[in-house]
């Protein structure tokens, strides 16, 4: 059975790995092939394999159906379904899950229901089990791929989403209209709770509804690591099901001898969990937590005893079959890892040993020692989990959940269910919001402490991570004095990863070589000059309300090559596509030097005649003429960036062009007649108001590059002018197609890296990309 459940995992998780979903004759040739060689070779684990990877193909095959089903065209149209997301009226939430039903003038009802996410300003009027009809502009969740930061796609892998979309318009369907039961409870919840200075906190861990915690919420719950404190957990599920058995001791013993009563806590414990669970919206982490909790139960009704590895196993297999895509999500690898890491520490002797002689005092400080203990492992060995998804981790989380923990879970939870069992009763379930309200009250001082703690971890510097972790999870098991000679090699082998650090520091201030990096910012641009492990930034992209791209895009790709201080800060001019992330720029990675063709304080000249050089690469001003008050498109910082004192018998040269319009191109045409670059970035995102032919007419290309979202109301890049590139045999390449580009620029030849198709290719990077 263990080499059953082993090799079915394996397949499904093999999906990672597919760039294209095969055709269904693969999978049968896999099978007849894995079955003679099961059978001649007793490797039986073999056809088990092939039996995961035909699960998941079922499920990438109707997820892409799904997708599919969205229209591909622009145009409005009409569908109706349920809205399954929790809403709260007291807070302007915009954004929501919809459960489509029919799509108008659709004939791919097979692939129906499908889930999108829709943006609405009138969101909040909505109630989860609504029937709505909408007037959506709906698309397939495409996003942003990028070296580093949020991965948009493969979380809409992760959670089921098949589309996104914008609302114009909508209406309920009295007929078919009426709140969840679960919408209902929450919103007398929400009611209850108003006033509670813990109010956004307490509704994530009754209801797993985020949507009020804000920006700073999040970070403080970040740097602290409480985050998995305050979102319903596996943790959560075990405490509800501790709640459900004690309850149901006290139960059985005022209750007469019967034998059916003798099981009622295992039963009232399921149902407390059961409860939670659905409260929560049956969300990943939660139904883990569930079902190891039914199968622990059901082997203990039946007498029944399991390695707690076998239930671990039991569980992840259990979960990849109903839901073979749910490994895309953070939440998967972080819940069932947190589990395996704990079951191999109690398996290697981190447990509580119970001595007659022990006495109260000595109890207690064996608990908080194993309690230490935990956390110390969980910070360490969750290490890479932790630098694979968020890029960092927090130091003080140990500390901090040392004290948290134990806090949250002796009073906050046991009070925030029974404030939830006891909705019948306003006046009792307010009096166990406020005792859960007040139990936070040291909780959130502890995270405030926290502040800044967080430590974000370079590409580099993970391999290292990986390799210290591998060397300790090895020591932990196999004891240094018997396995000396081993652990000698793993540590050697670790020291001189990648030549180590000296050597790779030297090995950067020696190359020969520079990259020119353009993100994948959606509509909008920024451009990285990087060489000998420092960066020059050209425009910042947009800013939104609650943040910026350069806060989701440029520093996480900055801080994956290990940069955290930017050299250089060019601005082309003021719109906010361009220059909406200066300010956080400014704060988060400290410029040294500032430039811009408007007139800001701090800021040098980016004007004609301005000329410099940084790490040996030529930077020369070109347009405009003079400073202005606010630049605007004609007044756009063109930058040509050479690499002529680096390889002066065949330099390379690249046009950092911004926004100009027509009129500055035919007048830097006249001033720069000879302006020939190897890289030319398409000015004003491709539209027909540059990139005049006059100007290109001197010009022979090698590359054209140009930073586009993909659904722009604009319509940008123009065909027109992509393929007025294309006759000068340029090699278009637009971020809408390929993400970030990356142009590594080294004596006598360029290579390209386009991060959707080179670097994170996958079978439903395709898929969203897919055009009419």
């Amino acid at each position: 059975m263990n080499r059953v459940a082993a090799g079915i995992a394996l397949g499904i998780l093999s999906l990672h790995f597919w760039q294209f979903i095969p055709d269904y004759i693969w999978f049968i040739t896999a099978l007849m092939i894995g079955g003679v060689v099961s059978y001649f070779f007793r490797f039986n684990v073999l056809i088990w394999v092939v039996l995961g990877t035909l699960v998941a193909k079922i499920g990438a095959s109707c997820y892409t159906h799904a997708v599919q089903a969205i229209p591909n065209e622009r145009g409005n149209i009409t569908i109706v379904g349920k809205v399954s997301s929790l809403l709260n009226a007291d807070i302007p939430t915009t954004s929501f899950n919809f459960n489509v039903l029919s799509i108008e003038h659709s004939s791919s009802s097979r692939s129906l229901p499908i889930k999108v996410r829709l943006e609405w300003s009138d969101a909040t009027v909505m109630k989860q089990g609504e029937t709505w009809q909408l007037s959506v502009r709906l698309r397939r969740p495409y996003g942003r791929v990028n070296q580093a930061g949020f991965d948009a796609e493969q979380y809409y892998v992760g959670n089921g989403i098949h589309g996104k979309g914008i609302v114009i318009s909508g209406v309920r369907l009295n007929d078919r209209s009426q709140p969840s039961f679960r919408q209902k409870i929450f919103d007398q919840a929400v009611q209850l709770t108003d006033g509670l200075q813990y109010q956004s906190y307490l509704l994530a861990l009754g209801f797993g509804y985020r949507d009020g915690l804000d920006n700073q919420d999040w970070l403080r719950l970040r740097d602290s690591g409480l985050a998995h404190l305050m979102a319903i957990s596996g943790l959560h599920i075990g405490l509800a099901l501790l709640c459900g058995w004690w309850l149901g001791c006290i139960l059985r013993g005022t209750m007469p001898e019967w034998c059916m009563i003798n099981w009622l806590p295992l039963w009232l414990g399921l149902l407390f969990a059961l409860g939670y669970a659905w409260l929560a919206g049956f969300s990943l982490p939660t139904l883990r937590a569930l079902l190891m909790s039914t199968i622990v139960m059901g082997l203990l009704r039946m007498k029944v005893q399991w390695p707690g590895w076998q239930i671990w196993l039991t569980a992840l297999v259990v979960c990849l079959c109903v839901n073979p895509l749910g490994s895309y999500s953070a939440s998967f690898w972080l819940s069932f890892s947190a589990v395996f890491i704990l079951y191999f520490a109690g398996a290697s002797g981190m447990r509580l040993l119970h001595h007659s002689e022990q006495t109260w005092s000595q109890l207690c400080r064996a608990r908080l020692r194993l309690l230490l203990q935990v956390q110390l492992v969980l910070l360490v060995m969750m290490l890479p989990l932790q630098w694979q998804w968020f890029g960092g981790v927090s130091l003080l989380a140990p500390l901090i959940n040392y004290f948290a923990v134990p806090l949250v879970s002796i009073l906050t939870v046991p009070f925030v269910l029974a404030a939830i069992a006891g909705s019948g009763l306003s006046s009792v379930s307010v009096f166990f919001w406020t005792l859960a309200d007040y139990s936070l009250v040291p909780v959130m001082l502890l995270a405030e402490l926290a502040s800044g703690a967080w430590w974000d971890i370079s590409s580099t510097l993970g391999s290292y991570l990986l390799g210290v972790v591998g060397c300790l999870f090895v020591m932990w098991f196999l004891p240094l004095r018997r396995f000396c000679a081993l652990h000698f090699v793993l540590i050697l082998t670790v020291v001189c990863w990648q030549g180590g650090p000296v050597s790779e520091q030297k090995k950067l201030l020696g190359e020969e070589g520079w990259q020119l990096e353009m993100l994948d910012v959606g509509h909008g641009l920024a451009v990285v000059v990087r060489r000998n492990g420092t960066a020059v930034l050209y425009d910042t992209g947009n800013r939104w309300q609650q943040g910026s791209i350069a806060t989701a895009v440029i520093e996480p790709v900055l801080l994956s090559y290990g940069i955290t201080r930017l050299d250089g800060l060019i601005l082309s001019h003021a719109d906010s596509d361009h220059a909406g992330g200066t300010q956080d720029i400014i704060e988060r990675m400290r410029p040294e030097w500032k430039r811009s063709s408007d007139r800001r304080d701090g800021f040098a000249p980016c004007i004609r005649g301005e000329h410099w050089q940084w790490q040996q690469l030529d930077f020369r001003v070109l347009w405009p003429p003079k400073l202005v008050s606010r630049a605007a498109n004609p007044h756009s910082c063109v930058i040509e960036v050479s690499d002529r004192l680096i390889n002066p018998a065949a330099p390379t040269s690249a046009l950092l062009t911004g926004d100009i319009d027509a009129i500055s191109e035919l007048l830097l045409a006249q001033l720069e007649p000879d302006l020939n670059p190897d890289i030319l970035f398409v000015p004003h995102h491709g539209s027909r108001t540059s990139s005049t032919a006059t100007w290109l007419k001197g010009m022979s290309p090698r590359y054209a590059l140009v930073s586009v979202a993909r659904y722009n109301p604009w319509h940008l890049p123009s065909p027109d002018i992509r393929q007025r590139y294309l006759d000068k045999q340029a090699i278009w390449l637009a971020t809408s197609d390929t993400g970030q580009v990356r142009v590594d620029v080294k004596p006598g030849k360029l290579e390209v890296l386009r991060y959707r198709q080179d670097i994170k290719n996958s079978w439903y990077r395709e898929l969203f990309s897919q055009k009419n």
